[in-house]
């Protein structure tokens, strides 16, 4: 089973110095200390070392050994032990709710202090049983698998993937809830969430990995499988995967097929007449790249069209009211007009749209009527998009050149910034 999760309630009984800092001494409840334990053993098992490039990595150093000063700051067991974050730690976590970091310099995170080093050792060797696969030091300062771990590809044939969930919306204990869902169909060895590469946002798809592929068959055929109200849609990772080859896109890491031969995604953007993102600190290059398109790529999924507005509503309360519902790119909308278009950052048009049949309200007295965007209209939107795009880079030209630049028209073809 894949590790539980949660913060838990950590009880002080003393006081104590580490580096000139009170930290209090802490100890657990047996439920946390259970759920320590497995978070453990679940780093160190074959299902998440399949995938775990970081632990491989550590897991094939120092003959294997893994301190306790090292476990100790990984996240999930920062969160069982309680140990509160301190001012860097809070403002590198500083991001709105689609996961986009704002915080451009990231700081390094606190120190763990050595009580919660201690108490991190002491419960794993309590924890630990001799039949168990990881062993302990006899100083009680690391721990390490008791076999090589030996990489198998089994997992693929064994993993469902699934999709219909909100895009953005993560609570702390999803992957729990997820993998005791699933349970009911099998023994669940690892339940993957998803995540924007860019952005690292749940997406609303998760990749459950099944023990036998007897339990992975049986969960892609269910039909009207459902979780707190959403829809469902599993299909087996294989046929996932060739079915988004068969249709020429990109296949992300995660999807991949053991031992098959991927281009990055510079190279599928290339040969697809795509441009690369570009990353900062390009240069001349990045600006030369960028220079050679100025037209906003066109996603299917990503449109849609909004009526209903009417009185004083502008962009700013346009902006607030879509963004709690997706990730919103930019708003198309002429002050004084009762309809719109709203671009968002993914596909997640229809989901909008199905998710709010009763539109979204603004105020007390606005309701937006959402509806899907025909050919027509995605044309014309895009269209205006390219002539606002155009405009907006000439009129920056124009003052960095020393010419100025002037505002024109009453069209709030803005984008949303978060």
């Amino acid at each position: 089973m894949v590790p539980a999760e949660g913060i838990p309630t950590v009880v002080a009984v003393a006081e104590i110095k580490n580096n000139d800092v009170a930290v209090e001494q802490p100890t657990l409840t047996e439920e946390t200390a259970k759920k320590i334990v497995t978070q453990v053993k679940h780093y160190f098992g074959d299902a998440n070392l399949n995938h775990d490039n970081y632990m491989r990595k550590i897991v094939g150093e120092n003959d294997g050994w893994v301190d306790f000063a090292t476990l100790s700051r990984f996240n999930r067991l920062r969160q069982l032990m309680g140990i509160l974050p301190a001012a860097a730690d809070e403002e590198n976590k500083k991001a709105d709710r689609f996961g986009r970091n704002n915080n451009k310099k990231q700081q390094r995170p606190a120190p763990v202090p050595e009580a919660y080093v201690r108490l991190l050792a002491t419960t794993m060797k309590d924890g630990v049983a001799e039949t168990d696969e990881i062993e302990i030091n006899e100083d009680a300062t690391a721990l390490k698998r008791k076999t090589e771990f030996v990489p198998s590809d089994a997992w693929f044939a064994n993993t469902v993937h699934v999709k219909g969930l909100p895009y953005g919306v993560e609570t702390s204990d999803l992957i729990d809830q997820l993998t005791e869902h699933f349970s009911k169909f099998g023994d669940v060895k690892l339940l993957r969430l998803r995540r924007n590469p860019k952005t690292k946002a749940f997406k609303g798809n998760f990749l459950v990995e099944f023990a036998a592929s007897e339990d992975a068959e049986k969960t892609a055929k269910t039909k009207d499988l459902e979780y707190q109200g959403s829809k469902l849609e599993p299909a087996l990772l294989p046929a996932y995967h060739d079915e988004k080859l068969a249709a020429d896109e990109f296949i992300q890491p995660e999807l991949r097929k053991p031992g098959g031969t991927y281009p990055s995604f510079e190279e599928w953007c290339t040969a697809h007449g795509k441009v690369p993102p570009v990353l900062k600190g390009d240069g001349k290059k990045g600006a030369a790249a960028q220079s050679k398109s100025t037209e906003i790529e066109q996603i299917p999924g990503v449109l849609v069209r909004f009526t209903g507005v009417s009185g004083d509503v502008e962009f700013p309360a346009l902006k607030e009211a879509f963004a709690a519902v997706g990730p919103v790119k930019f708003v198309d909308f002429e002050k004084g007009s009762s309809e719109g278009i709203v671009r968002f950052r993914e596909p997640v048009a229809a989901k909008v749209i199905e998710g709010n049949p009763d539109g979204i309200k603004i105020g007390d007295d606005v309701v937006l009527t959402l509806v899907e965007v025909d050919a027509e209209a995605e044309k014309a939107f895009y269209e205006r998009a390219n002539a606002a795009t155009a405009n907006t880079r000439q009129n920056n030209n124009n003052k960095r050149q020393g010419g100025g630049g002037h505002r024109g028209g009453n069209r709030q073809h803005k984008r949303a910034r978060h």
